[in-house]
């Protein structure tokens, strides 16, 4: 690794279970590239188990995946772990988060956001899933994110497990993919006047780079599995792996990396994680 520079590993969507092993697999294998590199930290973007949220002995299952893991390592939550927002609970098959879904991820992860430094930067993680909650979490977690920022005097990055939007901040929301319009709005006032070089989500299942107003959106690759495109629109890059941010004092650098060992999978092809996909039928990939 070079001088002055951080090194963080990015992983996101492992969709944890005991009836998944195939997903443990993966996750094995990109705990192996991890642990060849060294880097300096980890950071888990979300969807860390299949379904806690609904069946919360899928914990014990991520729980051992990541024990004594190679790098130190931060967690962020998912729809799939704590339920997703109030409004996108309502169209979807997630339960809403609410208290006791939130408490017992803390329970098994720790805190749901978090900030550090390095090299000049300030990387703020956030819970996606608290934004739309009409309640004192996500009062919480703005009031919180308001101190951080008062303290933040250089370049910024923000991690979370949701896109901002698909296209720019005046899109409407229609598939809730993407974070609430209002929690959106609020959200960017916030940022707004800080030096926001980097927006960071996984929960798309494609990887995607694009640059608007000087700031940087990436999607994180899930390392579980694709969604085939008649389930879901192809927008990004349907391609499975890790990626690794490389932090220097003025400059940010996110590069794809499929682990050795990784294998390309299709949700299709799992119905026994995802019971209510099993009369979809099975669309299977060519070996990658």
């Amino acid at each position: 690794m070079q001088d002055a520079a951080m090194q963080i590993a990015l992983i996101s969507d492992t969709h944890l279970a005991p009836n998944a092993p195939a997903f443990r697999a993966n996750c094995d294998a990109a705990r192996a590239w991890i642990a060849a590199l060294a880097p300096d930290l980890t950071v888990h973007l979300g969807d860390i188990t299949a379904d806690a949220a609904k069946d919360p002995s899928h914990y014990a299952e991520a729980l051992d995946a990541f024990a004594a893991w190679p790098t130190p390592l931060r967690f962020l939550p998912g729809n799939h772990d704590v339920g997703d927002n109030r409004d996108a609970a309502r169209h979807g098959d997630d339960p809403p988060i609410d208290a006791a879904r939130l408490a017992r991820y803390q329970a098994a992860f720790g805190p749901d956001r978090w900030s550090l430094k390095a090299e000049g930067w300030t990387i703020v993680g956030l819970n996606a899933q608290l934004f739309g909650w009409d309640g004192p979490e996500q009062e919480d977690q703005f009031a919180w994110l308001e101190d951080v920022l008062a303290h933040a005097d250089g370049p910024l990055g923000v991690m979370l497990h949701k896109p901002l939007f698909r296209d720019g901040p005046s899109d409407i929301e229609r598939h809730h993919r993407y974070l609430p319009e209002a929690g959106r709005t609020r959200l960017l006032d916030l940022l707004r006047g800080h030096d926001l070089r980097f927006v960071l989500c996984g929960h798309t299942h494609q990887t995607r780079r694009c640059h608007l107003d000087g700031v940087e959106h990436v999607w994180a690759p899930s390392t579980a599995f694709l969604i085939p495109d008649r389930l879901q629109e192809r927008i990004g890059d349907k391609i499975m792996g890790t990626m690794l941010l490389t932090l220097t004092p003025d400059a940010h650098r996110f590069t794809l990396v499929g682990p050795t060992g990784l294998t390309q999978r299709d949700l299709l092809d799992h119905a026994e994680v995802y019971p209510q996909l099993a009369g979809l039928g099975a669309v299977r990939l060519s070996p990658a």
